[in-house]
């Protein structure tokens, strides 16, 4: 192994890519990502939390998740909506929990990454876990001839439950 392609906090940590961020700048930059995901989240902020150029920051932060910051907070926000979702709260209120400027940027950026707006996601979860038998496909005209396993099924029955009695 080469020597340099070891950014370490620790002797025991492993191996990260050359250029990646080290642990603990990653695992602070994401901290602060989510903690302040509602509101607007400056990149040179974060960069200075983890003593780097924002430049610099931007490449290791990239070179270290697969995503840009940017991109990885946009996930980060379609995964909360979709926690979100999955409860009663209206999409209107999901849009400004998870930090979107408005309803049309919400749905447009949902879209994109999960291929279906998110009423259809709503109305797909809501579809499977009430209707829905083991080992059967799920039909519905916005997701047809896709199988959600029982695994998933279970995991949102679950979560579902969970938002209910908080």
């Amino acid at each position: 192994m080469n020597p340099q392609s070891v950014n370490s906090d620790h002797p025991c940590e492993l191996a990260r890519p050359l250029g990646a961020l080290s642990s603990w700048q990653e695992r602070r930059a994401k901290e602060l990502m989510l903690r302040d995901m509602g509101s607007c989240v400056r990149i040179s902020e974060i960069a200075e939390h983890c003593n780097l150029s924002r430049s610099h920051f931007s490449r290791a932060f990239k070179k270290s998740t697969g995503h840009s910051p940017q991109g990885w907070l946009v996930r980060m926000k379609i995964e909360k909506a979709k926690s979100l979702l999955i409860t009663s709260m209206p999409i209107t209120d999901v849009v400004y929990e998870c930090g979107f400027a408005d309803h049309s940027h919400f749905t447009h950026t949902f879209s994109r990454l999960e291929g279906m707006t998110p009423k259809a996601w709503r109305r797909a979860v809501d579809h499977v876990i009430t209707n829905r038998r083991p080992n059967t496909p799920m039909i519905d005209r916005d997701i047809s001839d896709r199988r959600i396993p029982d695994s998933v099924v279970d995991g949102l029955r679950q979560l579902r439950a969970q938002a209910l009695h908080a």
